[in-house]
């Protein structure tokens, strides 16, 4: 008897059925009401109140908490009033200095081309458009005060105008802040730490830095070169205005419309040609300096090709 083989099987090939529109209408109808099942969208009522029911007690409960939150810490904190104060600020009770211009704040670096208009502008620019802030519009109304004859602020809750005339003739627009004359600018300003108020020292206890030139009344600024070789090419250095940062603008209290008072440092005849690292420094006797924590001083480069 001869075996079949796979050949003499007939092959049936299964056709998969077609879904019509009328199936589909079916399983729509289906997933919105079925009515055998009692379901509405897969759920029966029953199921749709007990799911309905947990997300209204979760978020009624997740809104109360985070309410309770809100209240609690608008309660807590004065908005004009720092929680942190002193060693427990972010500058310890120690204020720093910062300087402009600075339009990279990734870099330290001052550099441009003496008489190079476009490698200038950029730094010409920066520093207008700060010294604009304290132009003498910007700094009226009933909070100001009358402040040019005081040693200090007997008002604490108004602030004293700054008069951009106290930072001299030299650094200003008109000169283009001395950089087409390779007799650069550096404006320097003390970072604001809340009711901070410096203390004078003791005449026996003047810094033989600031001896020559202490006042009494105000924070002394200097600026020297970092290394030996810095300090003999940087040349003479002006301050405007000489004597520092008034004490007279002094607490910041987030005053409306209160300024930092400025200082211009002009390097008058620095060499060209030679990166020149300089550090400075701002003077009082609570006042410390520590470079790596960035208290009290500054440092930035100066490179005038």
């Amino acid at each position: 008897m001869a075996s079949r083989t796979s050949s003499d099987v007939d092959t049936v090939t299964t056709v998969p059925s077609r879904t019509t529109f009328h199936d589909r209408s079916v399983s729509l109808s289906n997933f919105l009401h079925n009515s055998r099942e009692g379901t509405f969208f897969y759920k029966t009522p029953a199921r749709w109140c007990k799911l309905i029911g947990f997300y209204f007690i979760f978020y009624s409960a997740l809104f109360c908490f985070t309410a309770g939150l809100l209240a609690a810490v608008y309660n807590i904190l004065d908005w004009n009033y720092p929680s942190m104060r002193g060693p427990e600020s972010i500058f310890r009770g120690n204020p720093g200095l910062s300087f402009r211009p600075n339009p990279d704040y990734d870099s330290t670096l001052i550099r441009y081309v003496k008489g190079d208009g476009p490698t200038t502008r950029k730094y010409i620019d920066h520093l207008e458009a700060y010294i604009r802030f304290y132009e003498n519009k910007n700094q009226i109304g009933d909070n100001f005060a009358v402040c040019e004859a005081i040693v200090r602020r007997e008002q604490r809750e108004k602030v004293c105008r700054f008069d951009i005339k106290t930072l001299g003739g030299n650094c200003v627009k008109q000169q283009n802040y001395g950089y087409d004359d390779g007799m650069p600018c550096v404006l320097l300003k003390l970072n604001k730490i809340f009711d901070w108020e410096p203390v004078p020292y003791n005449l026996s206890e003047v810094p033989e830095e600031i001896k020559d030139s202490y006042k009494e009344y105000a924070i002394k600024v200097t600026c020297k070169g970092e290394l030996p070789a810095d300090r003999e090419n940087l040349g003479d250095i002006s301050y405007y205005p000489n004597e520092g940062f008034h004490f007279k603008y002094y607490p910041y209290l987030n005053q409306q419309g209160y300024r930092s008072p400025l200082v211009f440092v002009q390097f008058e005849n620095p060499k060209t040609g030679i990166l020149l690292m300089i550090e400075c420094k701002a003077w009082a006797k609570n006042i410390i300096h520590n470079r790596l924590q960035k208290l009290g001083t500054i440092h930035f480069e100066l490179l005038i090709d």
